[in-house]
């Protein structure tokens, strides 16, 4: 039954029989004998965390203002503007707002400071951006555009 369940059997101050052992290395099904309650419980709570899905947390990474619009296309937007807070890196991901509405995502794919690319933007510097879109934004002066990533943070009990 611990086999066609995927089972582990867990013994507390216990010993397996050897014909028992055989049966089980035979059928692939772990058999983990303890003395020492502690070593149980975390064993046991080790494995009921690799069963849970991982969590995704949003880091937010900083906010820009569009000073200006230069190119878009049903996959792209090239625009420039001020950054309000934090720091631009690229990869990133991107929520756009015009006033308090949320119009559309997109994906930071390059930064430039002036004609050169920039590997990151602070507060209050000027700068261009170029984001990845899977359908087509417009982008107006005056917009809002927040930056965040996404990770996955393995859940424990």
């Amino acid at each position: 039954m611990a086999h066609s369940a995927g089972a582990i059997i867990y013994g507390f101050n216990t010993s397996a029989a050897p014909n028992i052992r055989r049966l089980a290395s035979r059928d692939q099904v772990s058999i983990r004998l303890y003395n020492v309650i502690y070593e149980l419980i975390d064993d046991v709570k080790s494995e009921l965390s690799n069963l849970l899905a991982d969590e995704i947390v949003e880091k937010e990474m900083g906010e820009l203002d569009v000073k200006g619009v230069f190119k878009t296309t049903k996959t792209e937007i090239i625009a420039g503007g001020e950054v309000k807070n934090g720091t631009l890196k690229v990869p990133a991901l991107a929520r756009i707002f015009r006033g308090k509405e949320q119009i559309g995502e997109a994906e930071l794919t390059g930064l430039k400071r002036g004609p050169n690319d920039a590997r990151d933007l602070a507060a209050g510097e000027m700068g261009g951006i170029s984001l990845s879109t899977t359908t087509r934004t417009t982008l107006e002066l005056g917009d809002r555009i927040e930056f965040f990533t996404r990770e996955s943070v393995q859940r424990t009990l």
